[in-house]
């Protein structure tokens, strides 16, 4: 099993990757040494997290110190200065305390999403290899576990909290696996009652995952669990066994309380599902809270297995918007999947409180033969958005679509088979992600009578004029897939997203082998053995779709040039001349695979449009031997296990993965690597400050918003070099920033040692600014790009050829021609002979 076949398999795939042209750094270089981003327009970022350092350079807040040990070191002559944790992939929750910015961490992202195919969803590899790819493929930038100066395995360090001081630049860890056995994966975070409180999935003091609430108080910087989920034993087991998610997200204030989701599962009944709980004093614990939701009050819509849209995103997001709670919902299963590329589209629920306490709760967007208003995911036009982010901005509610990008990985990477068994590496079907990039994400805005408008998106039956800003969806980029995150700051709406495109632009490296699962070597062991099954009819009956016996001494290997000399009578005739121009196309194949199997960097975007070239020739190719072959099996009753071998080699499911990576390889032509950030003062038109990742493609989200007393603070997903945290500064800002209700006045910080400003050796900061975004008055439709595939293959007659569902990934070959060598030995043909 070759490293390139795995490497080409997982080059367009990951949910973090970027291309590997190096790059200059973005920044421009202060008085101060410290690295900043010029946006244009009066807007100023400024790296805070290792703020010396510039991009693509180990960053993640934190420095590993090895033996799975993190720290934060200020002393410059320590060996670990400056040192980062790449391991600390996204900041994925942030709320403020005056000058003090919590943020808490996801650790390795693209591995745990490996780790849980690999344990979960029965996506098996070999790990070994798999890593062996992954640094062959990206040059050693992506991040898939600590290892020592050796070379030898490390013990990773697993998330984290930490705060940052985005005054004085001071920083405290407060909870990591190595300092007081706390590993949170949290992934949301509120204030309330001058308490912070933060959710996710939390390892701690020897336990797995556990669903969890921490509060935090900012005043001493102690902690407490005040609500986890699956607590017990046997029903952490139960749920394990089911695959029920534990990375719950969904949580906010509403009417003075703080609401949270969660999961259950009952070990002794088997019934499982989501919750909605509120607490108007969580600091007494999980007996302070009470259930306002269940399953069922939620009309059974949350998807919180594993294998449900967006691994079991559950309830998403919520938010209090004129006197209600509102609740989006993901929903997709795969039991009501509408096709094989879709997964059902999110629901909003509206709840509001009863006197007594309790809730009822209404269908907004859903269910519409069960009373909801809008249909799942709003436009009945739109399919691809799994989840959808909830903002309140100028008396409206804003709703920003995500896209399940998470299949689209799977079915990249896998083949998965459609009788839900195990599956292996060798999908390479990019249909589900080119779906979702035909359909990029868009942004609505409801008003107080749930009037839904289109704020950001493409022409459909229900929005014929397109958005009120003029943009298309994904603000006229298709390689933006999440609205991640908004935010309001200094009277303005600040959108962050997630940008595929340095997911999806290595897929260019693809070679045709790992397309079409095999390297030229192992075609050629197919061929070999369509030959010798040729080669026992003739034994068999005498007469030779191939050759006769005494034409080959026995042992010597068939070739394909003694089928010419075949005749036997005139059906013999046809079929040795219709089989013998299919073999030796077939024959040349290796070559074809071999003269397009080294896999190199991207140098530049020409590199894109050649590799597009050669795989439109290559499928060209494919597709005249996949009508030859079906020429022959509508004319010819050709044996099974003939045919078996044929098809192991020739399939229209193979052709069409061909072409479906040609189309992801157009949407790629014109993206830019990095996520987008854009601002509005009127909830309408809006400003460009970014569409590189501040000039780091390997930046390809924004994942969090918060602010300080300081200013707008964001932070990055970067799964290759660790999370960034940057801070646009109130002086920045037409009017300084405030503190919210619920945030109590600034902590005085006991004053460190000030951080070494001096650049990073080697940091060549440059200013990159970013011009305004001014849109047409009206915007034409972002469209799929025009794909002419190659030519289907003919029909088959009745008698048509199995189609596999899946293509043939190497293990599966192997196992094919083993499997077939062995049974060459007692195998039995009924002779060809032509279909009346």
């Amino acid at each position: 099993m070759k490293t390139r076949t795995f490497a080409g398999l997982l080059a367009g795939v990951m949910l973090a990757v970027t291309a590997l042209t190096p790059m200059t750094a973005l920044a421009a270089e202060p008085e101060n040494g410290k690295i900043t981003y010029n946006a244009g327009e009066g807007y100023t970022f400024e790296k805070i997290s290792h703020p010396t350092k510039g991009t693509m350079s180990a960053d993640g807040i934190v420095d590993y110190i090895g033996d799975g040990k993190v720290e934060v070191i200020t002393d410059t002559n320590d060996s670990n200065y400056n040192a980062g944790d790449r391991g600390q992939s996204y900041s994925w929750s942030a709320i403020a305390y005056g000058d003090w910015l919590y943020v808490g961490t996801c650790y390795a992202a693209m591995g745990n999403t490996l780790t849980l195919m690999d344990g979960v969803l029965g996506d098996k590899f070999d790990k070994d290899v798999m890593e062996a790819a992954l640094k062959a493929m990206f040059n050693n930038t992506f991040f898939y576990g600590q290892t020592k100066p050796d070379g030898t395995p490390d013990t990773d360090s697993e998330g984290i909290l930490v705060k940052v001081n985005t005054k004085t630049g001071e920083m405290k860890l407060l909870l990591s696996k190595s300092m007081n056995d706390v590993a949170p994966m949290f992934r949301n975070a509120v204030a309330y009652k001058d308490k912070l409180y933060f959710c996710g999935s939390v390892h701690a003091n020897g336990r797995s995952g556990l669903p969890s609430v921490y509060e935090i108080d900012p005043t001493d910087d102690s902690y407490k669990a005040v609500y986890v989920g699956l607590d017990s034993l046997q029903d952490y087991g139960a749920a394990y066994k089911a695959g029920v998610s534990t990375g719950i997200r969904g949580m906010c204030v509403y009417n003075d309380e703080l609401v949270i989701s969660n999961v259950y599962m009952n070990a002794a009944t088997g019934e499982s599902g989501a919750l909605i709980l509120a607490s108007s004093n969580p600091s007494e614990g999980q007996s302070s809270f009470r259930t306002i939701a269940t399953q069922a009050d939620m009309f059974n819509y949350p998807a919180y297995h594993y294998e449900d849209s967006i691994y079991g995103g559950s309830v998403w997001d919520m938010a209090e918007y004129n006197g209600h709670l509102y609740v989006s919902i993901c929903t997709g299963t795969p039991d009501n999947a509408p096709d094989d590329n879709s997964m059902q589209s999110f629901a909003i629920i509206r709840g509001d409180r009863n006197e007594d306490g309790t809730y009822s709760w209404t269908q907004l967007v859903g269910d519409q033969s069960q009373g909801a208003r809008y249909v799942f995911g709003i436009d009945p036009a739109r399919t691809r958005s799994g989840a959808a982010n909830l903002t309140v901005y100028k008396d409206k509610l804003y709703i920003g679509e995500y896209n399940d990008e998470e299949i689209a990985l799977e079915r990249i990477l896998f083949d998965k088979s459609s009788n839900g068994s195990e599956s292996s590496l060798g999908g390479i079907d990019c249909s589900f992600v080119n779906a979702n990039l035909e359909q990029s994400v868009n942004l609505y805005a409801m008003d107080k009578s749930e009037n839904m408008e289109l704020v950001m998106g493409d022409k459909t039956y229900m929005f014929p004029n397109g958005g009120t800003s003029g943009l298309g969806s994904g603000f006229g980029h298709n390689e933006n897939q999440y609205i991640w995150r908004m935010q309001v700051y200094d009277g303005k709406l600040y959108v962050g997203t997630f940008d595929t495109s340095s997911l999806l632009e290595p897929i260019g490296q693809f070679s045709n082998g790992d397309i079409i699962g095999m390297t030229p070597e192992q075609w050629r062991q197919q061929m070999q053995l369509i030959k010798e099954l040729l080669q026992l009819l003739m034994d068999k009956y005498g007469t030779s779709p191939i050759a006769t016996i005494d034409e080959n001494e026995e042992g010597e290997e068939v070739t394909s040039e003694i089928v010419d000399d075949a005749a036997s009578n005139d059906e013999d005739e046809a079929f040795e001349s219709d089989i013998a121009g299919l073999v030796d196309m077939m024959d040349m194949t290796p070559e074809v695979l071999e003269g397009d199997s080294t896999v190199t960097a991207l140098c530049d975007e020409e590199s894109v449009d050649n590799r597009e070239n050669s795989l439109r020739d290559f499928a060209d190719y494919y597709s005249n031997m996949l009508e030859g072959y079906n020429e022959i099996s509508a004319n010819y009753e050709l044996p099974d296990d003939l045919k078996d071998a044929f098809e192991t080699l020739l399939s229209q499911d193979k052709l069409d993965k061909i072409n479906s990576v040609i189309e992801c390889l157009i949407y790629m032509r014109d993206a830019e690597r990095g996520f987008d950030m854009y601002v509005t003062e009127d909830g309408t038109n809006f400003t460009k400050l970014t569409t590189s990742g501040f000039g780091d493609p390997y930046n390809h989200g924004l994942r969090v918003f918060a602010i300080t007393n300081q200013g707008l603070c964001l932070g990055t997903a970067n799964p290759f070099y660790g999370t960034q945290l940057w801070i646009q500064r109130a002086e920045e800002s037409e009017t300084p920033s405030t503190p919210t209700p619920s945030t109590p006045a600034p902590s005085t910080p006991t004053p460190s040692e000030n951080p070494d400003i001096t650049p990073a050796p080697g940091t060549e900061p440059s200013v990159t600014p970013a011009p305004t975004f001014t849109p047409a008055p009206t915007a034409v439709p972002t469209k799929a790009p025009v794909v002419t595939p190659a030519p289907a293959a003919a029909a088959t007659a009745a008698k048509g050829i199995p189609q596999t569902s899946d293509s043939f990934p190497l293990p599966i070959v192997v196992l094919l021609l083993l499997g077939s060598a062995v049974a060459m030995g007692v195998m039995t043909f009924s002779y060809c002979r032509k279909k009346k």
